[in-house]
């Protein structure tokens, strides 16, 4: 039987703080996990989750999931990768002296709720100076309950085009696109590490087999293919991974198991 969830150490990271939140060091910045949620959810809502895969990886029919916004300390910016629900956000960035006026850039990785709501607070902006950043195909597919939102930035969205190579979006932070998910789901790489976003929901179940997808997934087969092209360029150039829905710490290594099989080992 493979094993899903390694508990060994392989790379460095600062200590934890607390639950909701986790630091890793890249060579030029600091990248700090801001973590909302996490809780033991229901596997009904996979696709492909057959009853042998259910057997090995998720025998009561649950996986550890998280629900998580990235904070990215560099060039004397704080720059938010989403901003989850916004239910801890604020909380969170107190604890690293950061106020909503201090952060100077938003990457959205998509538009689905949990992770955009943190964009308003009582219904207003909450980032006063913040720009927005968004993928153009997203834009052009923004749902209904985004917009409302996203008109609280109305002259401060930048859209941009990623694509299948690292592209800088902004100084220090390329892109990468990773479609599927939702029509222009993205995904950011600062030196060594990528923050994947929804590339993967349920780890413990999507490193082993990765052609499960969820319900979640605007298209399916799209959203297979683009976690496995970005699990083969994340193997290919030995990067750290952090993701939106990957249980605390949310962040730490993949390693390829033999086939389409991976293995992920959390940091700490």
């Amino acid at each position: 039987m493979r094993t899903i969830i390694s508990i060994l150490i392989t790379l460095i990271a600062t200590p934890v703080l607390s639950q909701n939140t986790f630091v890793y060091k890249t060579a030029n910045a600091e990248v700090i996990l801001l973590a909302e949620i996490n809780s033991i959810r229901k596997a009904d809502n996979l696709i492909g989750f057959t009853p042998e895969i259910a057997a090995e990886t998720a025998p009561d029919n649950t996986y550890p999931g998280g629900t998580n916004a990235f904070l990215i300390k560099i060039n004397g910016e704080n720059i938010l990768v989403d901003t989850g629900l916004g239910r801890e956000l604020f909380k969170n960035l107190e604890t690293f002296g950061v106020k909503p006026e201090d952060v100077t850039k938003i990457l959205i990785t998509h538009l689905h709720a949990d992770h955009f709501l943190g964009l308003q607070r009582d219904g207003n902006r909450a980032f006063p100076y913040a720009k927005v950043y968004l993928s153009l195909k997203e834009s052009e597919n923004t749902p209904e309950n985004a917009k409302k939102i996203l008109d609280l930035y109305s002259g401060d969205i930048i859209t941009f085009h990623p694509d299948e190579c690292p592209k800088e979006v902004i100084s220090g932070v390329n892109s990468l696109a990773a479609y599927g998910h939702t029509p222009g789901h993205t995904v950011y790489i600062v030196d060594d590490l990528m923050i994947w976003g929804d590339l993967t929901h349920a780890m413990a179940i999507q490193m082993p087999y990765p052609r499960v997808a969820i319900s979640y997934d605007t298209d399916p087969q799209m959203a297979i293919k683009s976690r496995l092209r970005i699990l083969e360029y994340v193997i290919k150039n030995k990067l750290t991974v952090a993701g939106m829905h990957i249980p605390y710490p949310s962040i730490g290594i993949v390693t390829k198991e033999g086939g389409e099989s991976y293995k992920f080992t959390p940091a700490k």
